[in-house]
């Protein structure tokens, strides 16, 4: 690839002359699309259920919702990561590495290489002739900046606009098709993707407003925040709330993907219905989502959001469940052992910092278990101590011996837990056991398993969802 973008200026032969002068082509042809917001909308059905794709773009960012009636969700790309985003806005980081391939795409999708910065700012081109496809002839350039993978550019000669994207090594293209003028700009309406059909618009525009990032709800604090004491009874912290001025207990719970509340306090609000959702935990079903609020926790008010229907939550003892939304909102400090939760919460130096990553909006560590290494949901709602999902046990039946079992409930149903002892658990540097250890029999999802609440009890948990980080500042014995 070095070899290939070897030039930092154009101009100085004859190839970098052929090139300026194609560049200067596809300028005037398809407008200054780099500084471009562009709003995109394909209709699509799912199951027999109409959907709504709405994709906002502005440069190498872009944020792409799936909607179906009110109810959202999709990813975002700052140009640099892919985050999710769930139905309140909650954006979480997908992986914590960098994405050259999907930043070189949108290089060329929104024609940054054309902007006048482009070089200045590092970037690279490289003329690579012309080349036949099916039987007509492209010119060609690869093009790339210091944070994105080298792709090779097809532009057709004859209207200078981008009709292929290729790998260096031809293993997947890209193909622009359909083109038509909106505004001042020249902008394709289908994608295929090695001969399949990527993105299809149903309507594209320009809009003149600037393009806002997704985020989450944002908490207002009444005065400094303040230590939120949860129940000394419980191991889950769980903790007194109110939503729509109703005051009911809820569970601070990060493996939740959102916010949920009961059947029972959704119909005590008059919540209104705004669409549907099939939850999952020991079981699952289909149930409805409600927009409710505001929510109060502590000093902290948090504005209306969309609320997940439990059929079967209060049983539990609360009616509110508060995961990634409230997490992702602002950082979090939940003492187990102590019964306090502190909201607002920025991380300093701890000696246990692991770097979280997300699956379905859950944070996920790597955790050493004996000599096996697994990746475990941080799960506050969880009672368990180390809790493995069942099918990840039975491929490692000589992590414990099964000395005992136990009844247990769920969101969708109950199950049994296999209980036992493990020698050694790491997580980070840090070394602590015996340890508690089970698997639950119909224990499915995210992850191998769970880090329970009685786990993070021997330490101060700290969460940072915005930079994903989990800080544990073990307690004293």
């Amino acid at each position: 690839m070095l070899c290939v973008l070897a030039l930092t200026t154009l101009g100085a032969n004859r190839n970098d002359t052929r090139l300026t002068h194609l560049l200067y082509g596809m300028r005037n042809a398809s407008g200054p699309l780099w500084m471009a917001h562009v709003v995109s909308v394909s209709r699509q059905s799912f199951n027999g259920e109409a959907s709504v794709v709405s994709t906002d773009s502005a440069g190498l960012r872009f944020n792409l919702r799936h909607c179906s009636a009110e109810i959202c969700d999709g990813t975002y790309f700052d140009g640099d990561r892919l985050y999710s985003v769930n139905m309140n806005g909650t954006t979480l980081p997908q992986s914590l590495q960098s994405q050259p391939y999907l930043r070189g795409l949108r290089l060329i999708a929104s024609l940054g290489f054309l902007s006048p910065s482009f070089l200045a700012a590092g970037g690279r081109m490289g003329d690579t002739g012309n080349a036949s496809v099916n039987g007509k002839t492209y010119r060609t350039f690869v093009v790339a900046d210091a944070s994105s993978y080298a792709l090779r550019v097809f532009v057709d000669p004859a209207t200078s606009l981008t009709r292929f994207v290729r790998e260096l090594d031809g293993s997947h293209s890209f193909e622009y098709r359909n083109y038509h003028r909106v505004g001042g700009f020249m902008l394709p309406f289908d994608v295929l993707h090695d001969g399949q059909i990527f993105e299809h618009y149903d309507n594209r525009a320009v809009v003149s407003s600037a393009f806002v990032p997704p985020h989450g709800l944002a908490p207002a604090f009444a005065g400094k925040p303040q230590a939120i004491a949860t129940d000394p009874d419980a191991v889950t912290p769980i903790a007194d709330c109110s939503v729509g001025g109703v005051t009911v207990r809820c569970l601070i719970d990060t493996g939740n993907s959102g916010l949920s509340m009961s059947s029972e306090l959704a119909s005590r609000l008059g919540a209104p219905v705004v669409g549907n959702y099939r939850v999952r935990g020991l079981g699952g079903y289909k149930t409805q989502v409600v927009r409710a609020g505001p929510l109060h926790v502590g000093n902290a008010a948090f504005p209306d959001a969309y609320y997940v229907v439990l059929n079967d939550l209060r049983r539990y003892g609360y009616d509110v469940v508060l995961g990634s939304d409230f997490f992702g909102a602002t950082g979090v400090a939940i003492d187990g052992a102590a019964h306090e939760v502190r909201l607002g919460v920025t991380l300093g130096r701890a000696p246990i910092a692991l770097a979280l990553s997300f699956e379905n909006s859950v944070p996920v560590v790597s955790v050493g278990l004996g000599s096996l290494d697994a990746r475990l949901a941080v799960d506050t709602g969880d009672e368990s101590n180390v809790n493995l999902a069942y099918d990840f046990y039975t491929k490692h039946p000589g992590l414990f011996a099964i000395t005992s079992r136990r009844t247990v409930g769920g969101i969708g149903g109950g199950s049994v837990e296999l209980l036992g002892e493990i020698q050694q658990v790491r997580i980070g540097d840090y070394r602590t056991g015996p340890q508690r250890i089970g698997t639950t029999q119909t224990l499915q999802g995210t992850a191998s398993g769970h880090l329970g609440a009685a786990f993070l009890q021997q330490f101060v948990a700290q969460f940072d969802y915005v930079t994903a980080q989990l800080h544990l500042i073990p307690r004293r014995t």
